[in-house]
C-alpha cells in the first residue's frame, strides 16, 4: 500500500484497473486508492504482471506498507511464495479495526441505555419523540427544526446523541436560526435577504468541532482532484537559482494551464496575509525571478482583482475567502520510493519470512522527489483538466523559466 502523501497512514481500495494475470507496462493505471480527503490513481513504474490481488476492491482501513498485491516479471517462478500467509494480512488488519469499532459502539450503547433508564420522565420536544437528554441537548444546541425525522437506534426507538450527529453529518438537518429580538424600537427593521453563506458563522459556532471537521473534509473531497508530480528536476532547478521559488514556478504553470483550459478569466492570484485574494500581475509573461517578487508583494498587500485560479497553502481554502476561483494547493516536496525499490524490499521481506538466503544484496536506489498538487473547483471537469495541465508543466520545469 503506497503512501501518497506524508500524512497518509491508511486508505481504501476503490478500484483495480488490472485483473489477476494481466500484464502491464510502465505508466499503466494499476488501481485507484481513496482516502478521507481524495481519490488518487496509482500508476505502474515498471513493466510486469499482476500475479495476485490480496486487498480486493472496497477494502477499507488498509495500512500503508501492508501487502495489497503481488507483481512479478513475465516468466518469474513464484511457486515458493506463501500467498495464503500474505492474504491474511489485510484480513487480519480489517478484523482488528472492525472488532475495535464494535467494542466502542457497544460501550456507547451501554452508556446511553444506562442514562435512558435512570433519567426522569421529562417533557418531550414535539418534534423528537423519545430522546435521551444528550440527544435533546444536541438537537436544541444545533437548532434542528426537523428533529422528528431523526431515526432512533436506542431501546424502543429512542433517539441517541449519535443518531443526531449522524443526521447532521448526512446533511439532512434543517437549521432554524433563532431570531434575536432587540429592545423596544420605534419601527421594525427590515432584514436583507440572506445569502447561501450567511449560515456559515452560525454553524461554526453551534456544531461540534468533530462534526465540522468531517463536513469540511467531505466538502473538500467532493471538489478536489489530486495528482502526484515528479519534482526532482524542479527542486534541483530552484536550488541552483537564487531567488527562484517553487511558488513562482507553480504560478507560471497555473497561468499557462489557464490558457489551455476553458474557464472564465485567466488571472492567477495568491492568498494575502489577511486571508483575501490578490491577483499577481504578469504570471504568464514575467520572468520567474520577477514573478517570485510579485508573489511576495501580493501576499503582503491588499486584496485585488478576480483571478480565475488562486495559489493557496494547506488549510487556507474556505468558501468565504475563495468563493469563485479554482484553488491550487501545491504541497511540499517529499521523497517517494520507486516501484523497483518497493519490489526489492518485498522480495527481501519474503526471503526473510521463508528463510531463503540471497547470494548478493540488491543495490539501494535513491528515492525520487515528488509534490502533491490538489486542484479544488466547483466543476470536476475544470479541476481534472487543470490538474493534468499543471502536472505536465511542473514535470518539465525548464519550460517555465523564460
Amino acid at each position: 500500500m503506497p503512501a501518497l502523501s506524508p500524512t497518509m497512514t491508511e486508505g481504501g481500495i476503490a478500484r483495480w484497473e488490472k485483473q489477476e494475470g494481466e500484464a502491464f507496462v510502465a505508466g499503466d493505471l494499476l488501481l485507484q486508492i481513496e482516502t478521507d480527503k481524495a481519490q488518487m490513481d496509482v500508476e505502474a513504474q515498471d513493466d510486469g504482471v499482476l500475479v495476485k490481488i490480496l486487498a480486493p476492491e472496497g477494502a477499507q482501513n488498509v495500512r500503508v506498507n501492508s501487502v495489497i498485491a503481488i507483481v512479478a516479471e513475465e516468466g518469474d517462478d513464484i511457486s515458493s511464495i506463501d500467498i495464503g500467509a500474505l492474504s491474511k494480512q489485510p484480513e487480519a488488519e480489517a478484523e482488528k479495526v472492525e472488532k475495535k469499532a464494535e467494542a466502542v459502539e457497544k460501550k456507547a450503547e451501554a452508556v446511553e441505555t444506562k442514562v435512558a433508564k435512570t433519567e426522569k420522565k421529562a417533557e418531550k420536544a414535539p418534534s423528537s419523540g423519545l430522546s435521551s437528554p444528550a440527544a435533546e441537548f444536541t438537537i436544541h444546541a444545533n437548532h434542528i427544526a426537523n428533529a422528528a425525522e431523526i431515526e432512533g437506534t436506542g431501546p424502543k426507538g429512542r433517539v441517541l446523541k449519535g443518531d443526531v450527529l449522524q443526521f447532521l453529518k448526512a446533511g439532512k438537518a434543517v437549521i432554524s436560526k433563532p431570531e434575536i429580538t432587540k429592545p423596544a424600537a420605534s419601527k421594525p427593521v427590515a432584514k436583507a435577504p440572506s445569502s447561501g453563506n450567511a449560515e456559515l458563522p452560525f454553524l461554526v459556532q453551534s456544531l461540534e468541532p468533530s462534526v465540522l471537521r468531517h463536513l469540511a473534509q467531505v466538502e473538500l473531497a467532493k471538489r478536489s482532484v489530486v495528482v502526484q508530480v515528479p519534482a526532482t528536476r524542479l527542486v534541483q532547478l530552484v536550488k541552483a537559482n537564487r531567488g527562484m521559488t517553487v511558488d513562482a514556478l507553480a504560478a507560471r504553470a497555473i497561468a499557462l494551464a489557464l490558457q489551455q483550459v476553458k474557464v472564465e478569466g485567466n488571472g492567477v492570484g495568491v492568498v494575502t496575509d489577511g486571508s483575501k485574494v490578490a491577483e499577481v500581475a504578469g504570471a504568464a509573461s514575467a520572468s520567474v525571478l520577477d514573478l517570485a517578487q510579485a508573489i511576495k508583494q501580493a501576499r503582503s498587500g491588499p486584496a485585488s482583482g478576480r483571478p480565475a485560479a488562486v495559489l493557496a497553502g494547506e488549510n487556507v481554502f474556505t468558501p468565504d475567502t475563495l468563493p469563485d476561483a479554482a484553488v491550487v494547493v501545491v504541497g511540499a516536496p517529499y521523497a517517494s520510493v520507486s516501484a523497483a525499490e518497493a519490489s526489492a524490499a518485498m522480495d527481501s521481506a519474503l526471503n526473510d519470512l521463508l528463510g531463503v538466503s540471497t547470494s548478493s544484496a540488491q543495490p539501494s536506489k535513491q528515492a525520487s522527489t515528488v509534490i502533491d498538487v490538489r486542484v479544488i473547483s466547483n466543476s470536476p471537469t475544470v479541476a481534472s483538466a487543470l490538474a493534468a495541465k499543471i502536472k505536465g508543466f511542473l514535470s518539465n520545469p525548464e519550460l517555465l523559466t523564460f
